[in-house]
């Protein structure tokens, strides 16, 4: 019987080149949006997020806004790179919504722009789900920009909000 106990597995995911562009959205930002509504009126928020980094692996983001009847909106998105499906993944969750919004995305050649896909219920017809594109752009280290989009009817995209996010 050998007295020799083996070393124990290193189940943790190192970072990899990937997860660096996470590391990007870590930080304090103020955050000002202009959203279209369905009947055409625009709509312009204020709020703030806050991101943080979970192991190099996940960038973290908890923001608060406002909603169009003024009351309080609260979402929590997590954004990583998965090793396994090779491809970038991310949720989110809010407090204007019950469905769990699931994303898959693509980083950009010139590493500063993250396109986002997802289906989620329809902003236009209740009951039935749409496609939806997010956008993130890095502007500079202290400037990014988020672009929502959804697409109607005809396949197209249209553009429905746009966050400026400014470091504090």
């Amino acid at each position: 019987m050998s007295t020799d106990t083996p070393e124990p597995m290193d189940m943790a995911t190192k970072p990899i080149k990937e997860h660096e562009w996470l590391q990007k959205l870590v930080g304090e930002w103020r955050v000002e949006s202009e959203m279209v509504m369905p009947e055409g009126t625009k709509l312009k928020t204020q709020g703030t997020a806050r991101t943080k980094s979970l192991g190099g692996l996940w960038a973290f983001t908890e923001s608060t806004d406002t909603m169009p009847d003024g009351t309080k909106m609260e979402s929590y998105f997590a954004l990583g790179y998965d090793v396994s499906f090779k491809e970038y993944r991310g949720c989110m969750v809010m407090s204007a919504s019950s469905h769990l919004w699931k994303y898959t995305g693509e980083l950009s050649a010139d590493g500063k722009t993250m396109t986002f896909n997802c289906e989620g219920p329809s902003m236009i017809t209740d009951g039935e789900t749409a496609l939806y594109r997010d956008v993130i752009e890095l502007i500079d280290e202290n400037h990014r920009t988020l672009t929502s989009n959804g697409q109607d009817e005809k396949g197209e995209w249209q553009e429905f909000m746009k966050a400026h996010y400014y470091r504090v």
